[in-house]
């Protein structure tokens, strides 16, 4: 018999040498003493017999397996806890061992992935990375009733071999990020946003164990209501004006300079300009526009044009006369399904690729007003900022982004309209009487009476007015 730490988890297996069963079954504990104290117990008297015992861990069982003799309301003497190391469990112990439910987090997991089948590929990827990399390591092997939200207030109160939620929350906000080869990437954490979306999925995964028939398997969620820090915005950078851009557009790569003339003349994103097809580019009508219907993902270890994740992403965005004169030469001899923007060897664009071997390099060339931390996704502020800061009403830009609401795009470009601010102002100071403005001697002063100025002060509000 051994002990293995597996997670939260501290394991005694043992080897199993008739056919039947495992080969290295094993009985997990909560703590590494539990653990000792149940191989003592084993060894002390036969493996058989501790685990009836965890089963019915009474004073008489103990008894019982030390082979002595059982008496009414007798409890193990000194000699006996000095002999296995074991302090008897308190009254009512036995009744926590009915958590378990006999399905695996394994078998639970499984049969949540088959009931999947109508989400996409690459949403089925994302689910088995989740699994893969973050949920099995932890839960590996637990019975999903010894799967709880957080420990109890009361140590007496723990189930033994308990394993929480709470502590797996605690363990991803101090895992690396991985790249797309499945390495870690070193200095990096994963962000709040991915361990929000992790926990969503296994808290989804758990409700199949609530909605089993003919009976629930499980009658609380563990994952659900846990509480995660808040994540600050990411900071957003922006090319203040033109000849800003200018810099960076003469830095990287002549090759991409029309895919970078795109991303800031249209606040595309990456994805749509690198899944946009020569089919989708209209430029001989009346009001020349294109069509963002397709995105390229990474999905099944390859990069796959998919639909885009939301339904106000497929739109259509009007070009302008220089943003025509540019797609014009790059779609003249491609064919409908051929990609518009490509990498300098001539496939589909990689985002990576890309970034690491042309737009970080070419940042950092630019200097000047360009900011050092610029990313692809900047080019898609930039185009925002530029449209507010000239007085785009908000609803346009938001049908431009592909934002669901208008909402969305004042949140997060609400504070690049100052100009509108003023324009406010200025139009409240037109309907305002011109008495307001005149000099402070000659504006007429209401004063208060003595009786009047030592009443208490109150603030006012709209619900006084409501009251009235």
């Amino acid at each position: 018999m051994w002990i293995e730490k597996r997670g939260q988890q501290h394991r005694v297996y043992w080897r199993n040498r008739s056919q039947d069963g495992p080969r290295k079954p094993y009985e997990p504990f909560g703590t590494q003493a539990q653990a000792e104290t149940f191989m003592t117990l084993a060894r002390a008297s036969s493996l058989l017999g501790a685990l009836e015992y965890l089963q019915n861990p009474t004073p008489e069982g103990l008894l019982r397996l030390l082979g002595k003799p059982v008496r009414p309301a007798a409890a193990p003497s000194t000699t006996d806890l000095a002999v296995t190391g074991i302090t008897p469990p308190p009254p009512g112990a036995g009744a926590r061992l009915e958590a378990r439910v006999d399905v695996t987090f394994e078998h639970l997991w499984m049969t949540f992935l088959k009931q999947q089948r109508h989400l996409e590929e690459t949403t089925i990827d994302l689910y088995e990375e989740y699994g893969k990399n973050h949920f099995l390591p932890f839960f590996e092997g637990l019975d999903i009733g010894l799967i709880q939200r957080t420990p109890p207030l009361r140590p007496s109160d723990a189930i033994p071999g308990a394993v929480y939620v709470d502590d797996w929350v605690q363990e991803m906000l101090k895992k690396e990020k991985r790249n797309n080869a499945g390495r870690p990437r070193p200095g990096t954490v994963l962000s709040i946003k991915f361990i929000t979306n992790a926990l969503t999925v296994l808290a989804q995964a758990f409700d199949v164990a609530l909605q089993a028939r003919p009976a629930a398997l499980l009658q609380v969620n563990p994952a659900r209501e846990i509480r995660l820090p808040k994540q600050d915005r990411r900071e957003m950078f922006f090319l203040e004006d033109g000849a800003t851009y200018d810099r960076l557009r003469s830095a990287i790569h002549e090759h991409f300079r029309p895919l970078l003339d795109f991303l800031v003349g249209t606040g595309a994103r990456f994805g749509e300009a690198a899944g946009l097809l020569a089919r989708h580019v209209h430029l001989d009508v009346e009001r020349p526009y294109i069509e963002i219907r397709l995105v390229l993902k990474w999905a099944r270890k390859r990069w796959k044009l998919g639909r885009p994740k939301t339904r106000s992403s497929v739109r259509r965005i009007s070009l302008s006369p220089k943003l025509v004169a540019l797609l014009r030469p790059l779609v003249a001899e491609k064919t409908g399904d051929d990609h518009v923007f490509t990498m300098v060897e001539g496939g589909p664009m990689h985002h990576g690729n890309f970034t690491n071997r042309y737009f970080r390099p070419a940042v950092k060339a630019a200097g000047g007003k360009v900011p050092s931390r610029l990313r692809i996704h900047d080019l898609r502020h930039t185009h925002a900022a530029w449209l507010l800061s000239d007085g785009v009403p908000v609803f346009v830009v938001q049908r431009r982004l592909g934002h669901s609401n208008s909402g969305t795009t004042q949140d997060i470009y609400g504070h690049l309209t100052p100009e509108a601010d003023d324009h406010t102002l200025a139009l409240v100071d037109r309907r305002l009487p011109d008495v307001l403005c005149r000099d402070e001697d000659e504006a007429r002063v209401i004063k208060l009476t003595k009786r009047e100025s030592a009443l208490p002060e109150f603030d006012v509000d709209d619900d006084d007015d409501l009251a009235a």
